[in-house]
């Protein structure tokens, strides 16, 4: 339910060269809102989110969010092709054959490996190995001469994770050369499907399983929940096994940015429960290393603190050292491979600083940015394995589609992000004569091009753009649940905020908005670029708020010292005060308001 946007009387924006954002307003729910308030008892800011998010009329499904159960699990025999991949799997085992699966370099593809893996180790069957491709070296996918080291291993059924089902020459090749091969994966596939003995997909079109957004992982969890059936397995050995592979496939599901809602809510609020108390050592390891304390684990801490790391490795050094740390029983080895992962991190953040920098550079010194709807930068031999997280710190610079290409040889390998509304995919088959190759989605895209093309694909894609996007808003929207007053801004704001995890696609966290509240102090810059500000509410009542990486906003709202303001925020708890906790704004944006 979408009111769009209200308009605020005497407000205006604060621009301060960063990307700047238009609030709009979900439709206020107020007879459902209060009914939610009454029946779960929750402070009534976070009930008008609920009714505001559509869940004020249905019961069932307000309480299918709130308590999520796994009996509301989807039977994984309602996937096309399960019974055929189980009886193909039950045959490998009972036969004693060689299985290898075959993963992906990112979290979900890292995820899914080591769940199938302990799968395997769980029913007895020691004859599983499992292949990585190395990023920079073969690229996503299976690639031939892989698949020739593969099968010469004595390997006789190849189960792909999280890639695959478009792989239609690479399967026929792996058959020809004495491999049977399972498909699963959660991509979109062509027209054409792999000749393989199953493929495994909620998205095939003839697929009639109801939930088409499981990432990778959550596809390699149904088929290990199918297989212990097909087994027969107990079903109180069934449920321990899948319970302690949750925290994988939780880990896997928010890395990879799969909507949090239906299954996948199930799935990963369970999961994050496994992983507070997980069994599996080389995670146990990591989290050690990360710190995290009891209850710690978020879908936040998971997508900022956690997936980074594991990224690393794929994209600095091999991602298959973080199969090895999800699937051993060895605690120093595990260890060690997560402090291996924290120097590959670091090594990473280095590498990309120094590209994020050089391209702010080459932004400010060479972009229009008056009249550039896409921008396109470009550099010698930069590292392609962080290229695409620089394009989306570009995009979140300066709001605006963005590619970013590494040069080498004459040629140049590029990823995109977008914004919403901009289909970049469909910008570069637009523009196609001027590119080698490419492929991707509306949101982000890889390409090759040649280095003497890249000034005329420059003006060829912005004058795509400046057709296609042009009643386009550049400012990026930042959607208000509700409009919260003083007197609703108490902890419990935050607690029963909290209480509406795991939050990420589809199910962000809830964004207030607080109006003409008036700052105390003079701004602060803390930290890095951390903007601290000291605010009072109309009735008096006193607030802390930090705006992360808002830090350039300081400047100009000390020289409006004595304005009023409107803040855009999470609300958040503080407890660095001697033990007590507090209320805090975590700031998304903010608004001057004129005439004050």
């Amino acid at each position: 339910m979408f009111a769009g946007i209200r308009p605020q009387e005497g407000v205006k924006k604060v621009l301060v060269n960063r990307k700047s954002y238009r609030w709009e307003y979900r439709e206020e729910q107020g007879g459902p809102a209060r009914k939610i308030a009454s029946a779960l008892g929750l402070n009534a800011a976070v009930a008008r989110v609920l009714a505001n998010r559509g869940l004020g009329d249905d019961a069932a499904a307000l309480d299918a969010f709130m308590h999520p159960s796994l009996g509301g699990l989807h039977d994984p025999f309602l996937m096309r092709d399960m019974d055929a991949a189980t009886a193909r799997i039950s045959h490998a085992i009972h036969s004693g054959e060689a299985i290898t699966v075959f993963g992906d370099y990112d979290v979900d593809g890292i995820t899914s490996t080591a769940l199938l893996v302990r799968l395997f180790k769980f029913l007895g069957h020691g004859a599983v190995r499992y292949y990585i491709p190395h990023r920079l070296n073969e690229g996503y996918g299976m690639q031939a001469a892989a698949l020739d080291s593969i099968a010469a291993t004595g390997t006789r059924l190849l189960i792909t994770v999280d890639n695959g089902i478009t792989a239609l020459e690479q399967v026929a090749h792996a058959r020809r050369i004495g491999m049977d091969v399972v498909v699963t994966d959660h991509h979109q596939p062509d027209d054409q499907l792999p000749d393989a003995s199953a493929v495994v997909n909620p998205n095939r079109a003839d697929c009639g399983y109801p939930n088409k957004a499981l990432a990778g992982v959550g596809v390699a969890f149904k088929l290990a929940h199918a297989v212990l059936k097909h087994e027969g397995v107990s079903s109180g050995d069934a449920i321990a096994f899948l319970r302690s592979v949750m925290d994988l496939t939780a880990i896997g599901t928010v890395a990879d940015v799969a909507a949090l809602v239906g299954e996948n809510r199930t799935l990963v609020k369970h999961g994050l429960e496994q992983a507070r108390h997980t069994t599996n050592v080389g995670l146990r390891a990591l989290m050690d290393m990360l710190d995290f304390g009891p209850g710690a684990v978020t879908a936040e801490k998971i997508g900022f603190q956690m997936a980074p790391r594991l990224n690393a490795a794929g994209r600095t050094q091999h991602a298959s050292v973080c199969v090895e740390l999800l699937t051993t029983n060895d605690a120093a080895r595990a260890t060690e491979i997560a402090g291996k992962l924290e120097e590959f991190n670091r090594d990473r953040r280095s590498v990309e600083s120094r590209i994020f920098e050089q391209s702010m550079d080459l932004v400010r010194d060479t972009a229009d940015l008056e009249h550039d709807r896409v921008l396109v930068v470009s550099g010698a031999q930069w590292h392609i394995g962080v290229i695409g997280i620089v394009a989306s710190k570009l995009v979140d610079a300066f709001g605006r589609p963005t590619i970013v290409l590494s040069e080498h040889d004459g040629r140049a390998k590029g990823s995109g992000r977008s914004v919403p509304g901009f289909n970049i995919h469909a910008a570069l088959d637009a523009c196609r004569r001027h590119i080698i190759t490419f492929g991707g989605h509306p949101g982000a895209a890889g390409l090759q091009i040649e280095s003497k093309c890249i000034d005329s694909f420059r003006a060829a894609i912005n004058l795509y753009a400046r057709d296609a996007m042009e009643e386009m808003d550049m400012n990026a929207p930042l959607l208000i649940d509700t409009v919260v007053e003083p007197d609703e801004m108490e902890i419990r704001l935050a607690q029963d905020a909290f209480a509406l995890e795991p939050f990420g696609q589809s199910n962000p966290a809830p964004v207030f908005a607080a109006e003409n509240f008036s700052m105390t102090e003079q701004p602060r810059v803390v930290g890095t670029n951390h903007l601290k500000l000291a605010l009072a509410a109309p009735n008096g009542r006193r607030f802390s708020a930090i705006g992360f990486g808002l830090g350039e906003l300081a400047a100009e709202l000390s020289r409006c010292a004595r304005a009023r303001i409107d803040v855009a925020f999470e609300p958040t708890i503080n407890d660095y005060f001697g033990g007590s906790e507090r209320l805090e704004m975590r700031l998304r944006d903010l608004k001057i308001r004129n005439g004050q």
